[in-house]
């Protein structure tokens, strides 16, 4: 009979914030990225959803930096996770279709 493997406590917590971290200012340079390179094409009409865009992409990464300072303190505790809830996971998908219905809004104005 095999021995049972011991649980690894590892820094799975850490290196998951630091991922959405990441993604979140990933996130942010799209949005602005975006909405400038639109600016000449639409107008002062993109600024609004480029601020809009951004909001969202800084929340994600104020959401994952809150976390990470709860997070060391309760770091077996699953419940303080950046995953404990799907609010961020939202935000990441609002952000990422937002950004592809404006990228796909902007290809068709230039083509029309």
């Amino acid at each position: 009979m095999r021995e049972p493997v011991a649980r690894d406590p590892g820094m799975q917590q850490e290196r998951t914030t630091l991922a959405w971290r990441r993604t979140g200012l990933a996130l942010l340079v799209g949005a602005l990225g975006v909405g400038r390179l639109t600016l000449d094409t639409v107008g002062p009409a993109v600024v609004l959803p480029t601020v809009l865009l951004a909001a969202l992409a800084a929340y994600v990464v104020a959401e994952t930096l809150r976390h990470s300072r709860v997070g060391e303190t309760h770091a077996d505790e699953p419940g303080y996770s950046v995953m404990r809830d799907g609010r961020l996971v939202a935000a990441v998908s609002l952000v990422v279709v937002a950004l592809g219905a404006g990228v796909l809004v902007v290809s068709v104005a230039a083509i029309v």
